[in-house]
């Protein structure tokens, strides 16, 4: 069977003027402001009038962009030697869009997308709602492939647990991992979505969870491990602890920070942590303040997507022959089918 792989993300402004674009696309998402449309017209404009600015500023520091579809590039560059069907970056709020790949696609004759989300935990605000646009997008071109989701997330695989870790030994380097704290960031959600059902935080805590554990069997340890959260906006109640609050009360004044939640470093890691928050740690006199790369195009995470591409469904995967998908709630419709 014909196939091609899509590998979904949120993305980031490939320039200046797509900053405005990626936040108008981001708050239009009813998983991302879970509220009727007209309060989400309002709320969004609220947002992108006050974040505009700071937004456009953030992206200047890193040259005018979001490396996240450059490095996202090298990441396929490595996966076509190793898989032997077309391979798509699909960014959810700014191009590269599914759109034109889907038409490229039709055209070609694909008869099955593979998608395989690059967030690591589930959440209706990342996977789900990448799914629902590139189903969304099939339908508005009258194209009906089968759909299969590689994984709905990958948060306990003992080869991306490998992984992490092997990006926090290479951040700490010859230093003496126990005079650190490593302190796990993820991306913060609303208390409101996790209230809800969303499955994020025990996903978070069970990868870091499996973290310390693969940490202490190999024998490197820190001073303390800590999981905190990121990137909060507004002023509702949302994960705890802040990583802000956390860096703005130090216990230890040696710091390693690795980006839990981030596959593929971007605004959020390059700039919020490594400059902005280095900022904070500065001001305090920190004796060292070090943020770890993400996975990126690393071989660890090119093997890991090409076993999700390569395996075919079993009833070892509870949701193999399933109807609805247990693990993000997507079902089959008319014309579409999915597995996982």
């Amino acid at each position: 069977m014909n196939k091609a792989l899509f590998l979904l993300n949120m993305g980031g402004p490939n320039d200046l003027d797509e900053v405005e674009l990626f936040l108008h696309n981001m708050f239009s998402d009813k998983n991302i402001l879970p509220t009727n449309p007209v309060t989400r017209a309002l709320v969004r404009k609220i947002i992108i009038t006050k974040r505009l600015d700071d937004a456009k500023e953030s992206y200047t520091h890193l040259g005018g962009k979001s490396p996240l579809s450059d490095l996202t590039q090298k990441l396929i560059d490595k996966l076509k030697c190793k898989l032997d069907m077309p391979i798509y970056a699909a960014m959810r709020y700014v191009p590269p869009f599914a759109g034109d790949a889907l038409k490229q696609c039709k055209e070609d004759g694909v008869e099955e997308l593979i998608l395989f989300p690059m967030y690591p935990q589930y959440s209706t605000t990342t996977t789900l709602s990448s799914y629902e646009d590139i189903i969304k997008r099939c339908k508005a071109l009258d194209y009906y492939p089968k759909i299969t989701m590689s994984t709905c997330q990958y948060f306990d695989d003992i080869d991306y647990i490998q992984a992490n870790v092997a990006q926090i030994e290479k951040a700490i380097g010859d230093r003496e991992s126990s005079e650190y704290d490593l302190l796990l960031s993820a991306h913060g959600l609303p208390m409101s979505i996790i209230k809800a059902g969303d499955p994020y935080q025990r996903q978070v805590e069970s990868n870091v969870s499996a973290i310390k554990t693969l940490l202490e069997v190999k024998g490197i340890f820190f001073k303390d491990v800590k999981l905190v959260y990121q990137s909060k906006v507004g002023s509702a109640a949302w994960l705890e602890p802040n990583l802000v609050d956390v860096l703005r009360n130090p216990v230890n004044r040696k710091v390693l920070i690795y980006p839990l939640a981030f596959t593929i470093d971007n605004s959020e890691t390059l700039f919020e942590l490594d400059i902005e928050h280095r900022e904070i740690a500065e001001k305090i006199k920190y004796d060292d303040y070090r943020v770890a790369e993400c996975m990126n195009d690393s071989d660890a995470f090119v093997n890991l997507i090409v076993k999700y591409v390569s395996k075919e469904p079993t009833p070892m995967y509870p949701c193999a022959d399933c109807s609805i998908c247990l693990c993000c709630g997507a079902g089959d419709n008319d014309d579409t089918s999915i597995t996982s």
